[in-house]
C-alpha cells in the first residue's frame, strides 16, 4: 500500500525589529508592551536591535520576543545575575515571547531566536523566563513544552520580577542521563528538587497533564 502525504511549504521572515517597525510590534502588543519588558525600554531594545519578529510569510507581525543583555539593570537580567547565573554578566535574557492568536510556529520561531542568541553569547550564559502562573497552567505547560522542544532546559523556579519564574538555560542535558522522577509544573516539590542538582530537558504527557522528566544535572 502506498500512502501519499501532502506538505504545505510555509515561508517564514524572522529578523531583528528596527524602530521602523514599531507600528507593527505596538499593534501586535497592545498598550502593554512585550511581557517582562518595561514598557518604556521598547524603544531602547527596538533602536539597538534586541527585539526579534517573526512575519510568517505575511505583512503582519506574528510573534516578537526580546534579547536583553544580561550585564543590563533591568529586573530579569538583574535578577538572574543576583541569583548566580551568568554572572560576569556576559549573556542575555530571552523574554517570555508573545504570539499573535491561533499562531502555530512557536517552537520554530523559539529555536530561531535561541540560535539568534547563542550566535552572540556563549550557550551557557543564555537564558529564558517563564511566569508560573497556578491559576492559568494549561498556557504554562504549553509554552513550557515549547521552550523544552526548542533546545532550552529548565534549571529552576524561584520568585523574580514579582512573580514565580522558570528559569531556563540554552545548555541542554545529555540524553544519555537516566531518568531520576516524573513530576508536574504544579508539583511543590519542583523547586526543591531543582535546587538540588537536578533539571529537566523533557517531558512526557500523562492522565494528570504534563510531565516533566528530571535527570541530574551534574
Amino acid at each position: 500500500m502506498l500512502q501519499t502525504l501532502e506538505r504545505t511549504a510555509t515561508t517564514f521572515e524572522t529578523r531583528m525589529l528596527l524602530p521602523a517597525d514599531r507600528d507593527a510590534l505596538q499593534a501586535l502588543c497592545g498598550p502593554a508592551g512585550l511581557p517582562q519588558l518595561p514598557r518604556d525600554a521598547l524603544t531602547a531594545a527596538l533602536g539597538s536591535g534586541q527585539i526579534l519578529g517573526d512575519f510568517a510569510g505575511g505583512a503582519d507581525l506574528q510573534a516578537a520576543a526580546a534579547l536583553l543583555p544580561l550585564y543590563s539593570d533591568a529586573i530579569l537580567p538583574a535578577s538572574l545575575r543576583a541569583a548566580g547565573y551568568g554572572a560576569d554578566g556576559q549573556g542575555a535574557v530571552l523574554t517570555e515571547p508573545l504570539v499573535a492568536e491561533h499562531y502555530t510556529q512557536l517552537r520554530q520561531f523559539l529555536r530561531t531566536a535561541l540560535r539568534l542568541a547563542t550566535a552572540r553569547y556563549a550557550s551557557y550564559h543564555v537564558w529564558a523566563v517563564q511566569p508560573l502562573d497556578p491559576e492559568n497552567l494549561p498556557v504554562c505547560e504549553d509554552l513550557c513544552a515549547q521552550y523544552l522542544s526548542a533546545g532550552l532546559t529548565l534549571r529552576a523556579v524561584r520568585p523574580m520580577a514579582g512573580a514565580n519564574m522558570m528559569v531556563f538555560s540554552a545548555r541542554g542535558l545529555p540524553h544519555w542521563r537516566e531518568a531520576y522522577r516524573r513530576l508536574h509544573l504544579n508539583d511543590p516539590a519542583l523547586p526543591r528538587m531543582l535546587e538540588r542538582g537536578y533539571a529537566v530537558g523533557d517531558f512526557g504527557w500523562g492522565p494528570g497533564g504534563m510531565e516533566l522528566v528530571l535527570r541530574s544535572a551534574g
